[in-house]
């Protein structure tokens, strides 16, 4: 039987703080985009501290073709980590 990885709420709040901007970002598919990643998100294992969280935003980060708008997602995005 294969294993349930969870993730703790707190870092759950903090993702849907961070799929907020990601919206903002890419648009209205960007929920999607983000429901997608918050799917595949424990599936590499239990999220447990705040920088687990870092590799959600990389997923998201990922559809952003632009750099210089990636680069901004990404700091704003781990801003939202650090609160």
């Amino acid at each position: 039987m294969a294993s349930t990885h969870r993730a703790l709420p707190v870092l759950l709040r903090i993702c849907a703080l961070i799929d907020q901007l990601f919206i903002v970002e890419v648009g209205p598919f960007g929920q999607q985009l983000a429901a997608d990643a918050r799917a595949a998100w424990p599936a590499t294992g239990n999220k447990l501290r705040p920088a687990d969280v870092e590799q959600y935003v990389d997923m998201l980060a990922q559809h952003i073709d632009d750099p210089e708008r990636r680069v901004a997602f990404t700091q704003d995005a781990r801003e939202c980590i650090r609160l």
